[in-house]
C-alpha cells in the first residue's frame, strides 16, 4: 500500500493549485490536509484535486492520507510548499546494526541539472572524515548516549554546493533524525551555549523542540541587482566625502562568506508535465579579496545578455522572494540585499513587495533594500518599506555596517524534526536571542 505526490511543489505557490498523486493498493478515499487541516477528500480515482493555498505567500505541510473503507490511515505522503525544493541534493547513509552505534557512512546524491561532482566531504561532530572513492568513510568510535550529527557538502561544477545533516543518538538511540530545521537567531552578545544546554530554548504549537546543534559557518548573501553596472559605478557612494582607502575594497564579508547574484527575468521550463519558472542564479562569489561593492559593480550576466531582455517583463518582487528561497538551502547565516535605482515603474510579479516582505520574515530571510536614488512618494521602491539610499558614502557606510552587523550577530541552530519555519518560536528558558523575524532596515 503506498501513496506519493506527482506534483511538484517547486517555485512559489498560492490560491488553487492542482496536485495529482499515485495510489496503489485497496484504498476507500485520499484525504488531503493543508497544515493539519481538512483541505479536500477524494473517493476514486483519479486521485486529483483542487487544493486553496490561499492568497497569502507562506509555508505549508500538505498531507495525503490513504484511507480504508472504515477510515483508518493505510500510508501517507507530506510534502512542503514555499520552502526550498533543490535542484540538486545530497543524503547520508549510515551502515551498522541496529541495536549499536553505526560504524559507517555513505553520501549519496543528485542533481538533475547533470553538472558535473567537483568534490564530497563529510564531518562527525565537526570532524572531517576520509572519504574512499564510493563516497563512504569509516566513523570514529562513539557511543548513543549523545547526540552525533554528521554533515555532508558535495560540490559540483560550476560552483553549486548542497548539504544535508543527520543527527541520531541520545534520546534517538539508533534511530536516525534525518529531518532536522535550521533556524536563524541573531545573538544579542557572547556565545549561544552548546546544544545539549538549550533545553527549553524552542517551541513550536507550545511543544518543546531538541537543539541537535549550533552552528555559525559561512553566510550567505543573495543580491538582486536592478541598475547595469555602469549605473551602479556613476551613482553608488558617489556624493560626500569619500575616507582614505578604497572603498569598494573595503566594504568586505567574512573570508568563507559567498555572494550569489540572482536574475529578475524568469526562464521557464517544464518538468513532468508541470511549468515552472527558474530564475538564474550566479555562481558564488567571495569577498575575501575584493568588497562587496567589487562585485556589485563588476559581477553579474553578461551584457549582452542584458541586451536582450526587455525591462518592462522584469519580475523584482518574485525574484527577491526566490531569493529568499535560495538562501535557506544550506542552512547557513543568510540575507537578501535588493539594489535598485529608485525610479522603477514596471513590475511584472505575481507578488507585491509587501507579501514579499511578509514571505521573507515568515521564513526568516532578512532583506535589506539600497536605492540609488531617494524614491518618490508611491514609486515601485517606496512600496517595499524603509529603504536605504547609498549615493551619500555616509549613507553606504551605515548600509553596509548594517548588512555586516546582520550576518555577524547571526547562529543557525538545528532542531529535530520538519518544522514550518513560521511556527518555532522562542521557550521560556531562551535568553540574549531572538529569532530572525524581520527584514533588515535602517
Amino acid at each position: 500500500m503506498t501513496i506519493s505526490f506527482l506534483t511538484l511543489f517547486f517555485g512559489l505557490i498560492s490560491g488553487p493549485f492542482p496536485v495529482e498523486m499515485a495510489v496503489s493498493g485497496p484504498v476507500a478515499a485520499v484525504e488531503l490536509r493543508v497544515d493539519g487541516k481538512a483541505a479536500g477528500r477524494l473517493q476514486a480515482p483519479p486521485w486529483k484535486a483542487i487544493v486553496d493555498f490561499g492568497p497569502a505567500l507562506a509555508p505549508h505541510q500538505v498531507v495525503a492520507r490513504a484511507l480504508d473503507a472504515q477510515g483508518h490511515e493505510l500510508a501517507r505522503a507530506e510534502e512542503w510548499t514555499n520552502l526550498p525544493h533543490p535542484q540538486a541534493k545530497a543524503e547520508i547513509v549510515l551502515e551498522g546494526e541496529k541495536a549499536g552505534p553505526p560504524r559507517a557512512a555513505k553520501v549519496a546524491w543528485t542533481n538533475i541539472l547533470g553538472e558535473t561532482l567537483e568534490s564530497t566531504s563529510l564531518s562527525f561532530d565537526g570532524q572531517a572524515l576520509s572519504l574512499d572513492q564510493g563516497g563512504r568513510a569509516v566513523l570514529p568510535a562513539h557511543d548513543l548516549k549523545t547526540i552525533h550529527v554528521l554533515t555532508a557538502e558535495v560540490r559540483f561544477s560550476p560552483d553549486r554546493t548542497v548539504r544535508a545533516d543527520v543527527a541520531y543518538g541520545g534520546e534517538y538511540g539508533s534511530e536516525i533524525a534525518t529531518e532536522l530545521t535550521a533556524v536563524p537567531v541573531r545573538v544579542r552578545s557572547g556565545a549561544l551555549p552548546p546544544a545539549e544546554k538549550l533545553a527549553g530554548w524552542f517551541t513550536s504549537g507550545g511543544q518543546p523542540l531538541t537543539v541537535t546543534a549550533v552552528e555559525e559557518g559561512p553566510a550567505q548573501l543573495l543580491v538582486l541587482r536592478v541598475p547595469d553596472t555602469q549605473e551602479i559605478v556613476h551613482r553608488l557612494g558617489s556624493q560626500g566625502t569619500t575616507p582614505l582607502g578604497d572603498v569598494r575594497f573595503e566594504m568586505r564579508l567574512g573570508k568563507e562568506d559567498r555572494v550569489r547574484f540572482i536574475e529578475p527575468y524568469p526562464d521557464r521550463v517544464e518538468g513532468s508535465g508541470q511549468l515552472t519558472d527558474l530564475f538564474g542564479l550566479s555562481p558564488d562569489f567571495s569577498t575575501k579579496n575584493v568588497g562587496v561593492l567589487w562585485l556589485l559593480e563588476r559581477m553579474g550576466p553578461a551584457p549582452r545578455l542584458m541586451e536582450t531582455r526587455n525591462p518592462d517583463s522584469r519580475r523584482i518582487a518574485d525574484a527577491v522572494a526566490v531569493a529568499g528561497l535560495e538562501a535557506m538551502t544550506e542552512n547557513r547565516r543568510r540575507a537578501v540585499l535588493l539594489v535598485l535605482n529608485g525610479d522603477e515603474v514596471k513590475d511584472r510579479s505575481r507578488y507585491d513587495a509587501a507579501t514579499v516582505r511578509r514571505f521573507l520574515a515568515a521564513i526568516r530571510v532578512p532583506l535589506f533594500v539600497w536605492t540609488l536614488h531617494k524614491p518618490e512618494p508611491g514609486a515601485f521602491a517606496a512600496s517595499w518599506g524603509p529603504v536605504q539610499e547609498v549615493a551619500q558614502v555616509k549613507n553606504l557606510y551605515r548600509a553596509m555596517a548594517d548588512l555586516q552587523n546582520e550576518l555577524r550577530a547571526q547562529r543557525i541552530v538545528l532542531l529535530d524534526g520538519h518544522h514550518l519555519p513560521q511556527s518555532v518560536a522562542l521557550g521560556p528558558a531562551a535568553k540574549g536571542v531572538e529569532l530572525v523575524e524581520t527584514a533588515g532596515a535602517p
